[in-house]
């Protein structure tokens, strides 16, 4: 879970990652709090992440710079897609019309002056709903040993055979996990969004940034500078899914 605080102030700035941070400890949900009292500093953060699902963006209105937090709020969204929350605190509760305005699609929006932490913990507790449900719906739930381990399919860079354990090992960008599985077993859990390179290698294709032709072979690039071959009879069916 990405927390992404813009706030001009730093006084505030250590207010709310405070709040934040202890909110989340108390419901023993990880999350990373990146704060920022600059618009360029934000949106560069925003715009190297590689998914924005668990993205909640806690921003202020007036940032005291050329752009404010709601010109800040329509870039987010234009690279995002709508698909993280986002929440406004500020002292100008006078614009909350102009967040409809520009079609934001927010989730709560504070007013300083008036009960801020209170306020902030109710805003927080309707994400972490929405962040439990939209886990709960999408994740993909494997057992390994005593542990349930649950997986966003988004998370997933790679699945490939490992054949000397005759295990699966599903990468995705932080993490390894070896699973009892086959290929073809977990290919019946997958969606779309993956597709089979090589025998023994899935991936996902939203984490695909390029392919290099090495000599006459044809390799994709992923997520984590991780390069895989593609099979002779899978380059054409690999070559049209970069295209579109």
């Amino acid at each position: 879970m990405d927390i992404i605080i813009c706030e001009d102030r730093q006084e505030y700035i250590k207010e709310i990652s405070n709040i934040v941070k202890l909110f989340f400890q108390d419901s023993d949900i990880k999350c990373n709090i990146n704060a920022f009292n600059h618009y360029e500093e934000t949106i560069n953060y925003i715009k190297s992440l590689t998914s924005y699902e668990e993205c909640l963006y806690i921003l202020d209105i007036d940032l005291k710079q050329d752009k404010n937090g709601l010109l800040l709020g329509r870039e987010i969204r234009n690279l995002d897609d709508y698909k993280g929350e986002m929440m406004y605190i500020t002292s100008y509760v006078h614009q909350m019309g102009s967040v409809f305005k520009y079609k934001l699609r927010i989730l709560d929006f504070i007013d300083k002056g008036c009960d801020m932490e209170n306020d902030l913990k109710k805003a927080l507790s309707a994400y972490l709903k929405i962040y439990k449900h939209r886990i709960e719906s999408e994740a993909l739930v494997f057992k390994v040993g005593a542990d349930v381990i649950k997986v966003k399919p988004l998370d997933i860079v790679l699945i490939e055979t490992d054949k000397h354990k005759k295990k699966i090992i599903l990468h995705t960008a932080k993490d390894k996990i070896s699973l009892n599985l086959t290929l073809k077993e977990i290919e019946e859990k997958l969606t779309d969004d993956f597709i089979q390179i090589h025998r023994c290698i899935i991936v996902n294709r939203n984490h695909i940034k390029r392919i290099e032709h090495v000599d006459k072979d044809l390799y994709v690039v992923l997520t984590g500078d991780i390069k895989e071959p593609v099979s002779k009879r899978r380059e054409r069916e690999i070559k049209t899914c970069i295209i579109q």
